[in-house]
């Protein structure tokens, strides 16, 4: 929880007016993933060889860096995230950190969604980068974490038929849109669809026609719009320009340099990489999955889908009845698959989206796990159905 909490304060602009260097919060990060970390390894259990194949992967990596300091301390923190909320370690008490850190996280989402539609409502002044971004340090955070509260209150909606919380999510897509990120909207979208089609069949199909048809509305009637007092603005100036083309080409180009084994987790040479004062590497992806593939290579990439795959095989495949637990993850899954196409979050172990992320991996891997302990649990707890004894029941011993 504490890692949670240490990285929603990082996405804010409080770090910015205490007027602490960047990199003491970095350190801030690293101190809370280190004693995560910790815990989950000192808690012994069992690893996830396929997992620990992942994070070897991309340790290869970082033979090929340019900088190799600078990707070896980016792959120490990606690493410690990795054990503290991902889906490497299981064990008890890792299962049961991960299970709290998911619950706060949920219920932050919500709130913030909540406060984000308040604060646009009363006109509030924005103290971050972008169209609208509240009291988070850019709107590229608003868009996604309002997105992630709308399909999750929409998820708790359907299940308790709560008027409430369908307020909620119809509301809490103004500051989703407001902030202006194309990427959370498409994501969003394909959420919802996803959690209608599986829970109201009918309602999901006429939602997704709707859907459809908004989407190619935008992208047949798109224009140019410098009012940014309305809640589309951002969106409407944005158009159907792809701005991450660039980004995308020189991802394919640094993959293209060395397929096997990529540049190196956190390195870039084309656009969106930049070298800062101090010399490090800043690199703006602009998707995940092709950062994995640059910067990581084909043993990454393939390591990493078929981790990824294994794990989602045994949370589909699980045993277990439809619950609102399983459709909060199975949202927020979508969510931030699509959103990953468009934004590079996956290896930037100083992310929000990213903790959310192995987050969420970690608890999918848990989901999977819970039916056999479950039924074990049960077998051992409940009394053997045998036939009623003939003759008087006994009676307990008194205390």
């Amino acid at each position: 929880m504490l890692v949670v909490l240490v990285y929603f304060i990082r996405g804010t602009v409080l770090p910015w007016y205490v007027h602490v260097p960047d990199s003491a919060w970095v350190l801030l990060i690293v101190a809370a993933l280190f004693a995560g970390a910790g815990m989950a390894v000192a808690g012994g259990g069992t690893w996830r060889l396929s997992w620990v194949i992942v994070l070897l992967a991309f340790a290869a990596s970082l033979s090929k860096a340019e900088q190799f300091y600078v990707a070896g301390s980016r792959w120490v923190g990606l690493a410690l995230m990795i054990l503290a909320v991902g889906p490497v370690i299981v064990n008890p008490g890792a299962v049961e950190a991960r299970a709290a850190a998911w619950r706060l996280m949920v219920t932050g989402m919500t709130t913030l969604t909540a406060i984000f539609v308040v604060w646009y409502v009363l006109r509030l002044p924005s103290f971050g980068a972008g169209d609208f971004s509240s009291f988070m340090n850019q709107c590229m955070l608003v868009a996604p974490i309002s997105g992630i509260g709308v399909v999750i209150a929409l998820a708790r909606a359907l299940h308790g038929r709560s008027w409430r919380w369908g307020v909620l999510a119809v509301a809490g897509l103004v500051p989703m849109v407001a902030a202006g990120s194309r990427v959370a909207v498409l994501a969003t979208g394909a959420a919802v669809c996803f959690l209608l089609v599986r829970r109201k069949p009918a309602l999901g199909g006429v939602f997704a026609l709707l859907f459809l048809g908004l989407v190619g509305g935008f992208f047949l009637l798109h224009g140019t719009d410098d009012t940014s007092d309305e809640s589309a603005g951002g969106l409407v100036r944005k158009g159907t320009v792809n701005t991450r083309a660039d980004l995308w080409q020189s991802r394919m180009e640094e993959f293209e340099s060395s397929p096997v084994l990529g540049i190196g987790v956190a390195m870039g040479t084309g656009s969106g990489s930049a070298v800062e004062a101090s010399g490090a590497i800043r690199v703006e992806p602009g998707s995940s999955y092709l950062a994995i593939l640059a910067m990581t290579g084909a043993l990454g990439a393939l390591s990493f889908s078929i981790a990824l795959g294994l794990l989602l095989y045994g949370f589909a495949s699980a045993r277990q009845k439809p619950s609102l637990d399983r459709d909060i993850l199975s949202v927020v899954g979508v969510f931030l698959a699509v959103h990953g196409i468009a934004e590079g979050w996956v290896l930037a172990f100083g992310s929000p989206l990213a903790c959310i992320f192995w987050l969420w991996l970690g608890n999918v891997g848990d989901a999977a796990r819970q039916p056999a302990r479950a039924i074990a649990k049960r077998r051992v707890s409940a009394p053997p159905r045998f036939a009623r004894p003939i003759g008087p029941t006994p009676t307990a011993p008194s205390c």
